[in-house]
């Protein structure tokens, strides 16, 4: 059988403001006291209504602008009915027919992936199973979420990966949400099917309850696995099964089936009677697009035409503070300047936590200068000595005695005493000139370290030819 996947991905991501989506309460709920950030809104209670934190909308047009989409100038909420233990007024308030953001994309690899839609809703509150008890906790109900909803264009659990990567990245870089999955401010629900020789599809599955990148990866694997074993059973049987949503046992590694999957209908969506149509015009959209700072993809291209190798400008950019601290030192294309300074940056400086107050640019630039005269373990170890003393580079290279002997007279008076002092090495050279590696080391010895290798590797050279 050919077996194609097709994977799509539900994201949502809880926004770090300060109240939640339609009520002032602390929207900050991890680890706090069970049930001390409600009132009667987040609650469901009669007669409480529903207030749109406008941040919130705000962050999701911006997240929306980030990801590409186009945004909806005039949009509306509506409740999403359905009956479960943590939704206290038994619907969701979420968005369906106009959401702020649509058609948007993300590349992977240059692979690109569709973004249906990304829109605003409310979280639920949380259920905690005890023993044979469930207990309900609703401070998180009501927090802002902003459910992003991929294309089904994803190939495999490897690009799903990736994709979830990059979306939590682009969340980063703009300030939303601290996007972590361990945390569940960042939760995915992977969809996935397969197309058997092009002709025959499986039915739909939904994947909840999975908790880490690995976890989808495992989850989506573990589902094509499933479908395609089902689907020989099914074909020969001429059977068919519905849509399904399925739980993730991530100790047995498996999904179970939880239940049959709800259509829109099932829901029974209307308009939110108790919110008003929202509306952002032009001039407001554009205003919050100017708050977009620069995105992962433009920082690595930036960085390439520097020069810089895939590898390092994607180093460079995986983290926004690491690439603003990169951008502080490097101002301008020098690729001989931005290497170096790459070098530090994923070498030696990586090691520790680094606050771009206490970067200095012109102690690296200073270095640079002077990189000739100085080991490359040495330079390491100045770049990170200055940067925990605040001292000048220099500075440090001339009190510890780091510079290389650079002056020929000098090191010809030790390579010479080296040739005199080894015979047997010397006639090793004169046979194979490879072997000069030897003699370069008792030069470096002999000197303390401090001679330039390039250097005293010539002068032997020219002292052996006489």
């Amino acid at each position: 059988m050919k077996i194609t996947p097709i994977i799509g991905l539900e994201v949502h991501v809880e926004l770090a403001t300060k109240s939640k989506m339609f009520c002032g309460c602390d929207a900050s709920h991890f680890h706090a006291e069970p049930n001390t950030h409600t009132c009667p809104v987040c609650l469901g209670l009669p007669g409480a209504l529903p207030v749109p934190n406008k941040v919130a909308c705000e962050w999701c047009i911006k997240l929306g602008l980030a990801l590409g989409c186009s945004i909806n100038q005039e949009t509306f909420f509506e409740r999403k009915n359905y009956f479960y233990p943590d939704l206290a007024k038994s619907y969701q308030i979420t968005q369906l027919q106009k959401p702020f953001a649509i058609n948007g994309k993300i590349t992977i690899n240059g692979h690109e992936i569709r973004i249906n839609r990304a829109h605003m809703e409310e979280d639920t509150g949380k259920s905690v199973h005890v023993n044979d008890s469930t207990l309900l906790d609703f401070n998180r109900s009501g927090v802002p979420l902003v459910e992003i909803v991929s294309g089904p264009d994803i190939k495999s659990a490897e690009e799903a990966k990736e994709y979830l990567n990059k979306i939590q990245q682009i969340i980063r870089y703009i300030g939303v949400s601290d996007a972590d999955i361990e945390k569940g401010s960042m939760r995915c629900e992977p969809t996935v099917n397969l197309c058997i020789d092009d002709q025959y599809y499986t039915p739909l599955a939904e994947i909840k309850n999975v908790a880490s990148l690995t976890g989808v990866m495992n989850a989506i694997n573990y589902e094509i696995k499933r479908q395609s074993e089902q689907f020989e059973i099914d074909h020969q049987e001429k059977n068919s099964t519905n849509k399904t949503t399925r739980g993730w046992n991530a100790e047995k590694s498996e999904t179970f089936l939880q239940r049959e999957k709800e259509g829109s209908a099932d829901y029974r969506y209307f308009p939110e009677p108790d919110i008003p149509p929202i509306i952002f015009t032009p001039e407001q959209i554009e205003a919050i697009k100017a708050t977009l700072p620069e995105l992962p993809d433009d920082k690595i291209n930036k960085y390439k035409s520097y020069g810089l190798s895939d590898y390092d400008a994607n180093q460079l950019a995986d983290d926004k503070s690491f690439s603003e601290i990169f951008d502080k030192i490097v101002t301008q294309n020098d690729p001989g300047y931005a290497k170096f300074v790459t070098n530090l940056l994923i070498g030696p400086l990586k090691t520790i936590s680094i606050e771009i107050e206490k970067i200095n640019p012109e102690y690296f630039k200073k270095l640079f200068d002077k990189k000739s005269e100085l080991s490359s373990t040495a330079i390491k170890d100045i770049i990170l000595e200055s940067y925990q003393t605040n001292q000048d580079p220099i500075a440090i290279a001339t009190q510890k005695n780091l510079f290389q002997v650079s002056d020929t007279g000098a090191l010809e008076k030790i390579a010479q005493q080296v040739i005199d002092a080894n015979p047997k090495a010397v006639a090793d050279y004169q046979k194979n000139p490879l072997s000069i590696g030897f003699l370069l080391g008792q030069v470096m010895r002999a000197s303390g370290g401090s001679a330039n290798p390039q250097l005293a590797k010539e002068v032997l050279e020219k002292l052996l030819s006489i």
